[in-house]
């Protein structure tokens, strides 16, 4: 008796449990559906507000003959005025510019003798150093064996040794230089390096496309998303992979997994990214084309203001009677 009690309370306590499990489950289901339809939401309406401001500064939505009732016959009354009626109160639109992208470089390359982990025997590798890691491999063409996001650790150096540290949060790596002026160059270019704050690249690891580097460079650009080949740079300069404009974007986003992901309208299948920088990749992209977004608009105000204010009087008798056009 005391043995079956002892069972009915375990498969008691078991279904409470499995009750509160599928309980948890509905309720992140629920808060993922909710997050789901937020950001929906939240994306008609940037689209609708994107709509209304580019209708509003080029011209209307062209829906309506909004002007209709204010036209005004005219074609009895005779002018001679010049060729081109310029308008008085015309207001020049704000000036946009898009900042110029900062180019990816090599800073400093060369042959260097690293310590291995366990026999602490040195092997010679060749180095590579950018904007955004350090990376070494076996020749200079070959595809990096390993690298260190400059960002992400710690240098130190020392000139008895010849010798400089590149400190990880998992372990220390050593380097040999062939002399101190080579020493004292690389920790100047490393240096140089980690000044260049606010940089555009980012090392990313795509995990979806079999047709690329497994592991690459992603580069928020001015006016859209670059993709480019991780350390196997021609002298100085960066190898490209793609470039997709923010015209052929249609969504981006990142997770709470440190995961990026775009789509763009040519491919069903999306970009996906594994990089712990997720979330720095989508503010910049964010600021980046709000940015371009403002300079699209004001390429195309500037274009409706310098037709409008060179309109021959015959098209503007014409066009008093006529309905808007959207430009979009």
């Amino acid at each position: 008796t005391a043995e079956r009690e002892e069972e009915e309370e375990s498969e008691e306590a078991l279904k409470r449990a499995e009750e509160q499990a599928r309980g948890m489950k509905e309720e992140d289901e629920k808060r993922v559906k909710e997050a789901a339809e937020a950001r929906e939401k939240k994306e008609k309406e940037e689209e609708t507000r994107m709509d209304t401001e580019m209708a509003v500064q080029v011209g209307g939505f062209g829906g309506k003959d909004d002007d209709a009732e204010a036209a005004v016959d005219i074609s009895g009354v005779e002018f001679s005025p010049p060729p081109y009626v310029l308008s008085p109160n015309r207001v020049e639109p704000t000036p946009v510019k898009l900042l110029p992208d900062v180019r990816l470089e090599v800073l400093k390359e060369g042959w260097l003798l690293k310590q291995s982990k366990k026999l602490k025997k040195w092997q010679k590798r060749y180095f590579v150093l950018d904007q955004v890691a350090l990376y070494y491999c076996r020749n200079p063409t070959s595809v990096p064996d390993g690298f260190f996001a400059i960002r992400r650790c710690q240098f130190h150096y020392s000139e008895k040794t010849c010798c400089f540290d590149v400190i990880t949060p998992s372990r220390v790596f050593r380097m040999q230089t062939p002399s101190v002026e080579q020493l004292k160059d690389w920790a100047l270019c490393y240096k140089k390096a980690m000044g260049q704050r606010d940089f555009p690249y980012f090392h990313v690891e795509q995990t979806t496309r079999l047709d690329l580097s497994r592991e690459l460079l992603l580069g928020v650009m001015s006016t859209g998303i670059r993709m480019v080949k991780l350390g196997l740079y021609d002298p100085g300069y960066e190898e490209e992979i793609n470039f997709f404009k923010f015209d052929e974007i249609y969504s981006w986003g990142a997770s709470d997994l440190e995961t990026f992901e775009f789509r763009v309208a040519s491919e069903r299948t999306p970009y996906v990214f594994k990089t712990m920088y997720a979330s720095d990749i989508e503010q910049k992209l964010e600021a980046r084309f709000n940015k371009w977004r403002e300079w699209r608009v004001f390429q195309a105000t500037a274009r409706a203001s310098e037709s409008s204010s060179h309109t021959p009087i015959s098209s503007t008798a014409a066009s008093a009677t006529s309905t808007k056009t959207p430009l979009r």
